[in-house]
């Protein structure tokens, strides 16, 4: 049982690491108090601490410096707690990671197999989701059929059946970076807007290439809107 309960111990650290953070405790580019430090504060064992600082750097919100200490890379939004619960935040950045490794495949064979009638069905999901955006409205439906329909064009069933069998676990990410879009800045929403219109061009180019690369820097930068709040300033 003992390893069962370090790594409880460990999601709490991480969680309360990250709460501290996102409340504007430490500030970008300020190196965090020792792991012996934090472990006597939080009545934890070093072990747990480290632990809980390794989840912080995959998650790309801290970096160490060997000799040096660990400091603050990005700061999470404050709002962030308001819209996913932040133990479930590695989780969502997984999410990610897989993204990025299948929706510019899709992209890039959508730019080369896409039919007219598909090019109109992204275009259609794309003008939506516009839509929803200039209404203030919920517009994950739109955003999840603007990349379905993308992956649709590909041309490749299991692609298409992966993404669709992972949608579900996927649409977490979603949800929670469209709502910080949201309540963020109207430049952030343009950019977002204006990476779909980078990606609809390449498609309907037929530029594999450019597709793909447009593909991973959306997906990118949604991924970096989530953890940096600098990003909105």
């Amino acid at each position: 049982m003992r390893p069962i309960e370090r790594q409880r111990l460990s999601d709490a650290t991480y969680q309360h690491l990250l709460d501290e953070l996102m409340a504007g405790r430490y500030e970008v580019g300020e190196r965090l108090p020792a792991e012996t430090a934090l472990a006597s504060r939080l009545e934890v064992s070093r072990p747990v601490v480290r632990a809980a600082l390794q989840r912080l750097q995959q998650d790309g919100i801290v970096v160490s410096r060997q000799g040096s200490g660990t400091y603050v890379q990005r700061m999470p939004s404050s709002d962030l707690g308001r819209h996913i619960d932040t133990a479930k935040l590695s989780r969502v950045l997984q999410g990610f990671e897989l993204r990025l490794v299948l929706e510019p495949l899709a992209a890039r064979l959508a730019a080369r197999h896409r039919s007219v009638e598909q090019l109109r069905l992204m275009e259609e999901a794309d003008a939506r989701m516009r839509g929803a955006m200039e209404r203030e409205e919920v517009s994950t439906h739109e955003d999840l059929a603007f990349h379905h329909a993308i992956a649709a064009a590909s041309g490749n069933t299991l692609l298409l059946e992966t993404l669709e069998g992972l949608s579900q676990q996927l649409k977490a990410g979603i949800d929670v970076t469209l709502a910080l879009t949201r309540s963020g800045t109207q430049q952030r929403q343009r950019q977002v807007l204006d990476e779909h219109q980078r990606i609809l061009r390449a498609i309907r180019l037929s530029d594999p290439e450019s597709a793909g690369i447009a593909m991973a820097f959306h997906l990118d930068q949604a991924r970096n809107r989530l953890l940096d709040r600098q990003l909105d300033q």
